[in-house]
């Protein structure tokens, strides 16, 4: 396409669609200005043309020098961005409707609000791969279409094990969410363990430091989720009921779509095998289906308690909203002060010995509902913030080191 100006609007922000008095052949043409400052707003439509408006782009994002782009590894170098048009009521609750619509920058997991001018700019590092217009005055012609979650409770039901079932484990590890639990919001537990799907790629510097100039690809390979300590649910015929509290929903093992190049053992509890339809003895299930039982917790409203959440949610690829999360990472630290460990903080605060070999997600869920459970307790007796100090005083003391 050759060199653009770097200033230049490749992409206008309103186009014209004029037919011929035949109505079989149109041609496209530029619109000045932006729909805000259109003459005769409502009058987008007339017998031989029809206005459209840039809604979104997405865009492919080249990194690094061309030869690594184009002649490498196609992954190596590029990624995808969104350029989205938002209304300033939908962006800002306290913008008034009508207000001049604004652009959002979506990259990954970061959101910024942007020029329009920014959205339709494009140089050699930056490709268009997507383009949406949609008609303007669309709102007005089509009628309002109920929004209805399509991820329902039903994913839980027929929640079938990819693994071999003559080598299924004999007493299960969680005991499924009923429909009472499904049906209301509730606190959680939860604890992910990923494995490593690609190495990760370092160069040795003159200092004789390693930069890291790739990072390795992981994937989800264990999910856990626990009831509340409080949770009132149970199983069992009547008169005869096993409380089920503190005790997993989920204990999902995940079936990966690429082979697996480190299991991370030592920090993920999983050896190999252990995700392999052929040989697995726990409940396999697929990425997708793990995603979508997720998800509907998360829609839900469940709030979800753990420890070092913001990663298990990035990794995972789900948004969640921050007024459901309860990261005992952010509620066990002091500003501008080191985070401190899960283990650190059972073996203070909980006189419990963790992750002494290995990890296990349903230890480490559990061990986040305590520790939350123990900070609700301290900040209702007015104490959080010396028993905070005190955790911070006992790590320096012993090297942050457990006994």
């Amino acid at each position: 396409r050759g060199a653009l100006n770097a200033r230049e609007e490749w992409l206008p922000l309103t186009m014209r669609l004029e037919y011929d008095e035949a109505g079989e052949r149109f041609s496209v043409h530029r619109c000045e200005g932006s729909s805000s400052t259109a003459t005769n707003r409502d009058n987008f439509v007339d017998d031989n043309f029809i206005e459209y408006e840039l809604i979104a782009v997405i865009s492919c994002v080249f990194g690094g020098d061309e030869k690594e782009w184009i002649n490498g590894d196609p992954e190596d170098g590029r990624h995808l961005i969104t350029h989205v048009r938002v209304r300033p009521e939908d962006l800002n609750h306290g913008s008034a409707p009508g207000q001049e619509p604004t652009w959002l920058l979506v990259n990954d997991f970061l959101l910024k609000p942007v020029t329009a001018d920014e959205a339709v700019r494009f140089q050699e590092w930056r490709t268009p791969a997507v383009i949406y217009y949609a008609r303007k005055n669309l709102e007005s012609l089509c009628p309002a279409v109920p929004l209805a979650n399509p991820i329902t409770r039903n994913v839980y039901k027929n929640d079938r094990s990819l693994g071999n079932p003559l080598l299924a484990d004999k007493t299960p590890t969680f005991v499924p969410p009923s429909t009472e639990e499904l049906a209301t919001a509730m606190t959680v537990g939860i604890d992910a363990e990923f494995v490593a799907l690609t190495a990760e790629e370092t160069e040795l510097r003159l200092d004789g430091t390693n930069l890291v100039t790739k990072t390795s690809r992981m994937s989800l390979g264990r999910v856990s989720v626990v009831r509340a300590l409080d949770s009132t649910a149970t199983v069992g015929v009547k008169g005869a009921e096993q409380r089920l509290a503190g005790t997993p929903m989920i204990d999902d093992y995940i079936k990966t779509p690429e082979q697996v190049m480190d299991y991370l053992t030592r920090f993920s509890g999983l050896v190999p095998g252990d995700l392999d339809p052929s040989t697995s003895p726990h409940h396999l299930i697929p990425l997708k289906r793990a995603y979508v039982k997720l998800r509907y917790l998360v829609d839900k409203g469940y709030t979800f308690v753990g420890h070092g959440l913001s990663n298990d949610f990035r990794i995972i690829n789900i948004w969640v909203p921050p007024e459901q999360v309860k990261d005992t990472v952010e509620i066990y630290h002091l500003p501008n002060r080191r985070k401190i460990s899960l283990r650190f903080l059972a073996k203070e605060c909980l006189g419990q010995n963790i992750q002494a070999e290995i990890h296990d997600s349903i230890e480490d869920s559990r061990t986040a509902l305590l520790l939350y459970q123990h900070y609700l307790v301290c900040y209702s007796e007015e104490r959080w913030e010396a028993e905070l100090e005190r955790i911070y005083d006992a790590g320096q003391a012993c090297g942050w080191q457990i006994p």
